[in-house]
């Protein structure tokens, strides 16, 4: 055990940010007299968000240089026949990179939000809410048992509800709300049933006792059936991953979360609540290994999200649904990578579009504001002159995402295609072609967003709806025939700081995340049923090599294919799409 990891510093991870939500919730609201003003109220918030990031940077500079971990329980909540409750953090590669990508997401997300936010009532609430989110993903992401686990889980549920919500007088926000909060009830009882089957046959909820006993588990099958009970388990688990991390058929519920303010739609698609259920079934990855079948029901169901949410992604003209339904088909393509045993590139993945899809997110949030409240592509255009600094990063986000060489995305995305191709499972082949189709697909979607906002001519005058598109909690805003305008920097600063990592953190990241010692210990593969990663390690020599061996590959033509039939059709020949929607349905 190394002394560099203190339980103290630790605690003050997510409890930071527990402080701050706290303050602000309480002082800054009607609840408790509203004694904190917003300037006040944000900058408690912040400062502990701050905390949290600056601690998990120091954390995850132990855990890469220095190999320090921690495994200890804290305390003890009660004992029931010989099964512990407790709480505590386990701390390896896997927790130290998920606490530094949660902190660092959400604190740009808060700057973000004072630019946002700023007319909105319910300012000091919104502060306190997405603080609250942050400790509950950090609580899900540091725990060693699944009772700490299953507390995170339900807490980034209850908040999600919260904020998709957040406009309580909107009849569509209380109605996503709902969805989001049913849809992840349903997805939740499969998670608690699992989690019920191991407390039963293991007897214990800590995950390295667990672990410990994964063989023993492997022998048993559920009573009164010839099923293995690890794959009932496996499966019970991954419908809680399903309704956590959206993916078909429990993923209806997240287009819908729109609903909330846009910088919480970054928080919930980028590194939180989505990003739960993938990071659950890495670090089940013991339990996951011994059932083949399960890992094929993963790979099914990932590869139908990750094609299909594609498809409907091309039809949206919300600019913030479009990136939802990115968000849903990536979400598939992580799956996808679990289902395939290749856990090190799910997460490698999960990390890289982390970054580049709460850059979406946020430049989305940035031309919103930019054009007055106006949220439909159709009635945007030429916006690149106005709004440049939105314009640049928005770019480098969509080359990102569809997984342009040298770009983060690239090297996660092509590392799933390989894997998938690498993969003997009966269920590869149907997941091979659509995580390829799926490249051709996210680049249409996103460049048609990106080329009907940034590019053409300007359309924001002819708005027939143009009078009744102000933001919902902004009231002041009809000024429908105005020119769009740069944001303020507590907006532009975050896009800046995101764009870095969308752009770089793949090149550096790949040689340790999946050849190196990084996850070694906090993923298991067995090597010798799914020899993936082997396989991978062989094709892949280090990013600069990878990058330009990509140009001789299907992905990156089928992207460029993409991409150039999005500009024909929307910049070149723009009648072609409208002659398409004319066409009579049957």
């Amino acid at each position: 055990m190394s002394q560099t990891l203190s339980a103290s510093t630790l605690l003050a991870v997510p409890l930071a940010p527990l402080v701050g939500s706290l303050l602000a919730g309480i002082l800054g609201t009607s609840f408790g007299g509203n004694r904190i003003g917003r300037r006040l109220s944000h900058t408690l918030t912040i400062f502990g968000v701050l905390v949290a990031f600056v601690l998990s940077a120091m954390t995850l500079k132990s855990v890469a240089l220095d190999g320090a971990r921690f495994n200890e329980t804290l305390y003890t909540w009660m004992v029931v026949g010989g099964l512990k409750m407790e709480v505590g953090f386990l701390v390896d590669g896997l927790t130290a990179m998920m606490m530094c990508v949660v902190t660092f997401v959400s604190l740009m997300v808060h700057i973000y939000t004072i630019g946002y936010m700023d007319e909105d009532e319910g300012y000091n609430r919104f502060f306190s809410y997405i603080s609250l989110f942050t400790f509950s993903m950090l609580m899900l992401v540091m725990s060693n048992n699944m009772l700490q686990l299953f507390f995170g889980w339900e807490a980034v549920g209850l908040v999600s509800y919260l904020l998709i919500g957040f406009w309580f007088n909107k009849p569509s926000a209380i109605f996503a709300n709902m969805k989001a909060f049913l849809v992840n009830r349903v997805g939740d009882f499969g998670f608690i049933l699992g989690i019920g089957l191991i407390a039963a046959y293991a007897g214990t909820l800590n995950y390295v006792e667990t672990f410990a006993k994964a063989a023993e588990l492997g022998g048993v099958t559920f009573p009164g059936t010839s099923w293995m009970l690890v794959t009932v388990i496996c499966i019970c688990l991954f419908i809680g991953a399903m309704g956590k991390s959206a993916q078909f058929p429990l993923h209806v519920w997240l287009p819908d979360s729109m609903e909330g303010p846009t910088p919480i739609s970054a928080l919930i698609h980028a590194a939180t609540m989505v990003t739960a259920g993938i990071f659950m079934v890495a670090r089940m990855s013991p339990l996951f290994e011994l059932s083949d079948t399960a890992l094929n029901f993963i790979l099914v169901i990932g590869s139908i999200t990750a094609l299909f949410m594609g498809f409907l992604g091309i039809i949206q003209n919300d600019i913030k649904r479009v990136v939802a339904y990115s968000t849903l088909s990536q979400l598939g393509y992580m799956t996808v990578a679990l289902g395939a045993s290749a856990y090190s590139v799910a997460v490698f993945h999960l990390m890289t579009h982390a970054f580049f899809k709460a850059l979406l997110f946020l430049g989305a949030g940035s031309v919103i504001m930019g054009m007055h409240h106006n949220q439909d592509i159709r009635w945007m255009g030429g916006v690149r002159k106005y709004m440049p600094i939105t314009w640049i990063t928005s770019l480098l986000g969509s080359l990102a995402l569809i997984g342009t060489p040298f770009f983060s995305g690239f090297y996660s995305k092509d590392s799933i295609i390989e894997a998938v191709h690498e993969s003997h499972l009966p269920a590869a082949g149907f997941a091979n072609f659509a995580v390829l189709a799926g490249v051709f697909v996210t680049a249409f979607y996103s460049f048609r967003m990106y080329f009907l906002v940034f590019h053409g001519k300007e359309r924001y005058d002819q708005n027939p709806e143009a009078h009744h598109d102000a933001h919902y909690a902004h009231d002041g805003h009809h000024e429908v025939h105005h020119d769009p305008h740069e944001s303020p920097w507590v907006v532009t600063v975050p896009l800046v700081l995101l764009a870095i990592p969308s752009v770089v953190i793949g090149f550096l990241a790949i040689q340790p995340m999946l050849f190196g010692d990084f996850l070694k210990d906090a993923i298991f593969v067995d090597a010798v049923k799914h020899p993936v990663m082997l396989e991978l390690s062989k094709l892949i020599h280090g990013p600069a090599q990878m990058a330009m061996h990509a140009i001789s590959t299907a992905p990156f033509w089928l992207a460029l294919a993409g991409v150039v039939v999005s500009y024909y059709m929307y910049m070149v020949n723009p009648a072609l799409p409208a002659a398409i929607l004319a066409l009579p349905s049957r």
